[in-house]
């Protein structure tokens, strides 16, 4: 007598099969998961970078054409690209007034009009540090560029950022 077992139709997977894939993918989202949450954090210092390096080149460039107009007095204007930008020793003025009108935020590109498409805020200005701050950042103050203008003649304007709130 023969006592082979009957061959079995195995459909599905094992209750084993199915806790290994599960344990499987809960190992990888706990490793992969950390790294997307902080994926907010990481673009809004990029964009505080953007803004920062906007800035830089909006001030060399108006500092060019005051210079090729030769318009590098306390106070004055330049036209780039036809816009008029507000000049303080040739660089542009960091005023915040209108908006930031005028001076480097228009320079820059910013949007800070009603749209504000750039989502950002401004803040001091003039003889003080303007604050080109974002806007959706958990804390907006320290997660910003900030411009002084030059001070005096043949002073460069001061330029940096800050992504400790970001």
């Amino acid at each position: 007598m023969s006592t082979a077992a009957a061959p079995r139709n195995q459909k599905g997977f094992t209750l084993v099969e199915l806790i290994i894939v599960i344990l499987i993918i809960g190992i990888l989202s706990a490793l992969a998961l950390p790294r997307f949450i902080n994926m907010g954090k990481d673009a809004r210092i990029a964009k505080v970078q953007a803004i920062m390096g906007s800035v830089r080149s909006a001030s060399e460039v108006v500092r060019a054409a005051a210079l090729v107009r030769n318009a590098t007095g306390a106070a004055g204007a330049v036209s780039v690209d036809g816009v008029n930008i507000t000049t303080v020793w040739g660089y542009p003025a960091g005023s915040a007034g209108a908006n930031g009108a005028g001076g480097i935020v228009d320079a820059a590109g910013l949007d800070t009009t009603g749209n504000n498409a750039d989502q950002v805020t401004l803040s001091g200005g003039g003889a003080a540090a303007l604050v080109i701050a974002d806007k959706n950042a958990p804390t907006p103050a320290t997660c910003s560029v900030s411009y002084t203008q030059p001070a005096g003649n043949n002073a460069a304007p001061v330029v940096s950022m800050n992504t400790l709130g970001c």
